[in-house]
């Protein structure tokens, strides 16, 4: 089965409101998302990368997070 990896980061709003900073990103594969997540930890409140399982069509599995820095969200 085919696993697509993202990446989300996350930036604090003047209030200290948490809120998603643009669209996640896609990867093709794991160190590629680690080496970008691992970059952009230094530039926003928070970043968070996962993998999900590709199932039929557009259908994906339940996200499995990797790693985390900072402030995020829970994906549960």
């Amino acid at each position: 089965m085919k696993q697509v990896y993202f990446v989300a980061v996350y930036d604090q709003g003047e209030a200290g409101e948490l809120f998603r900073s643009g669209e996640p990103q896609r990867f093709d594969g794991e160190e590629e998302a680690q080496t970008a997540a691992d970059d952009l930890a230094s530039k926003h409140a928070g970043v968070i990368a996962w993998s999900q399982d590709v199932k039929q069509g557009d259908e994906y599995g339940p996200p499995m997070v990797f790693y985390t820095a900072g402030e995020t969200v829970d994906m549960k």
